[in-house]
């Protein structure tokens, strides 16, 4: 296969057994010039047996409040919400067009958002509750925010990808939480590795997909492990709230941050 983001080929990486799901053997491949890993035997299920293994994946935490696999996610939630308000009251992202939440789960962080932020629909392609927008529903180009936690490693086409970019407005931001390093370890143990988990995205990798997807700069906000993509200049997205560049936790640049090794 080749790679989702550069295109250049992949080589075998290494296989990890899982007991669960069914799954058996799963090969993960790597880009020769990115590094993006990719769980191939994943993405070549058929839509309906990944739909099975995702549902059942999630829903042997959802709704006890814990997932044994991300004890952290209900504080990250928190943090999250406080510096996407945060951003918005003092103007570095755009409440003039609705938010979105994609691949939104239970709804907990649009839940954090929505008593401050007029407008925030939620989407998820596997989860389905009453007020969720249906796909048919999304409309291209129309909003301010897309926030995306937890979804980018779920992915398992580039299609799939360009998709959460073509419904970011001309001038909106990109909220993104996913896991990014400098290189993605040839270990079999490593701890993201997840029956779910598709994709595994690098510096490098990532950097050319922000280029693609047409973003100019970014913050990186540390405690909530969440970047804000912008389409302007730095000097530009945060013109309004200049001491932003100051405050402890947050780091800004032209381009992606790269924050982690």
């Amino acid at each position: 296969m080749n790679c989702y983001i550069c295109k250049a080929s992949t080589d075998h990486y290494f296989r990890k057994q899982f007991d669960r799901f069914g799954l058996g053997s799963v090969n993960y491949r790597r880009c020769k010039a990115c590094g993006t890993v990719y769980a191939e035997t994943l993405l070549q299920l058929p839509e309906e047996r990944w739909r099975e293994v995702s549902e059942a994946y999630h829903n042997s935490y959802r709704g006890s409040g814990e997932n044994p696999d991300d004890p952290n996610w209900r504080v990250r939630l928190n943090q999250q919400a406080e510096i996407l308000l945060k951003l918005a009251e003092n103007g570095l992202l755009k409440t003039d067009r609705p938010w979105l939440d994609y691949g939104c789960g239970e709804g907990e962080l649009a839940s954090m958002l929505e008593e401050r932020i007029e407008r925030i629909s939620c989407y998820d392609r596997y989860w389905k509750c009453d007020g969720y927008l249906q796909e048919s529903e999304l409309i291209p180009g129309h909003y301010s925010l897309l926030i995306s936690t937890s979804t980018m490693e779920h992915l398992r086409s580039r299609s799939n990808m360009d998709a959460i970019n073509g419904l970011i407005s001309e001038d909106g931001s990109l909220a993104l939480h996913t896991l990014v390093r400098g290189e993605i370890p040839c270990d079999p143990a490593w701890f993201y590795l997840l029956p779910v988990h598709t994709i595994f995205y690098t510096n490098r990798g990532m950097a050319q997909l922000f280029t693609q997807w047409g973003f100019r700069s970014s913050i990186y906000a540390v405690d909530a492990r969440l970047w804000i993509w912008y389409r302007k200049p730095l000097i530009t997205a945060v013109k309004q709230w200049p001491e932003l560049l100051s405050l402890p936790g947050l780091h800004a640049t032209e381009g992606f941050m790269a924050y982690w090794p």
